[in-house]
């Protein structure tokens, strides 16, 4: 996002191309939406020491202005945010002519467009709501032309079970990443919102009620310290579809919890984490808590987690990872 002061939030390298973007995309936008290519590979544009680039790829970055009263990509963030449901927006970007040109699928599937051929919107419509599915953006070559469909998704919702001091760390890091954070324990002296200023929502836990709030966005964590409380909230979990379920503890206490449930672990097959957390020597508890966090991100990226140095490919590959990830490296940008 770009106000017309040079006020900007958000980024499209990491801080690379940010200032040309804030100096250039209104006069870009001048005339309608623009896209402008960044080349840092060796042969392009702008692999020199102007911008400080070292990435040896190239960005497409597509702007487009927002104005008072009409409707915008902000429009359908916020009906994600609102809905927890998943969107999509499929832009043309060839032939340039149509360059603006969309189609919208929003939260509830009804589709809105302003793309003057039809048979352009029919084909675009059955990539939209196939990366729609799919949950990752992506370009999409069609006969005489190429769609961008970036979708938009729920942000991450993190339910922590125990309000023990080695939650808040992890509390604190998921809400720094833009994850919602609930916070649950059967304890009302221990959940309280004067111990997790970060969280969502912090709440004494009743039997059953998390049921209410679990979506396919949701991962839970269960660290209670209390033996008792962990396996009410594990038996509880098992009946939840989750992409990440992580236990705290030991592996031995980890069986026993299982074995007193009645639960057989393969049951809940890939999405069980324990003990949770990726193994980096972490000690205390703002280590672990980066150490679990570290292990969700990869899991809903479809990553294992390993050193980049061990990647085969590009590290930003989107072929390279699965395709119910959580998150694309493709953007837009909206100038406001």
């Amino acid at each position: 996002m770009v106000t017309g002061t040079g006020e900007r939030a958000g980024s499209v390298s990491g801080g690379c191309l940010e200032d040309d973007i804030v100096k250039k995309a209104w006069w870009l936008t001048e005339n309608g939406p623009s896209i402008r290519r960044y080349d840092t590979t060796p042969d392009g544009e702008i692999a020199t020491a102007g911008y400080g680039l070292g990435c040896n790829g190239t960005i497409d970055v597509l702007l487009e202005r927002i104005r008072p009263g009409e409707w915008s990509v902000l429009n359908l963030a916020e009906q994600v945010k609102t809905t927890r449901r998943s969107a999509c927006l499929a832009f043309l970007i060839e032939p340039r002519k149509a360059l603006g040109q969309r189609l919208v699928v929003d939260t509830e599937g009804t589709v809105f467009q302003n793309v003057t051929d039809s048979q352009v919107a029919s084909v675009m419509e059955i990539h939209a709501r196939e990366t729609l599915s799919q949950g990752a953006s992506r370009r999409v070559a069609m006969e005489n032309g190429e769609v961008f469909v970036e979708v938009l998704l729920p942000a991450v919702r993190l339910a922590v079970f125990g309000a023990g001091d080695d939650a808040k760390p992890l509390a604190e890091i998921a809400k720094f990443l833009g994850w919602q954070v609930f916070v649950v324990d059967g304890r009302a002296h221990y959940a309280t919102p004067e111990r997790f200023a970060f969280a969502d929502t912090v709440a004494v836990r009743r039997a059953g009620d998390s049921r209410t709030w679990i979506d396919p966005w949701t991962v839970a964590v269960i660290m209670n310290h209390s033996y008792s409380q962990d396996l009410e909230v594990l038996r509880e979990l098992s009946e939840v579809p989750l992409r990440y379920l992580g236990l705290l503890g030991p592996r031995k206490r980890a069986l026993q919890l299982f074995e007193d449930a009645g639960l057989d672990e393969r049951r809940l097959g890939p999405a069980l984490h324990s003990p949770m957390g990726l193994d980096i020597g972490a000690d205390g508890p703002e280590q672990v808590a980066v150490a679990i966090i570290a292990e969700i991100q990869a899991t809903l990226n479809g990553r294992a987690g390993g050193p980049l140095r061990q990647r085969a490919g590009s590290i930003h590959s989107l072929e390279a990872d699965t395709a119910e990830r959580t998150q694309s490296w493709v953007h837009s940008i909206a100038c406001a």
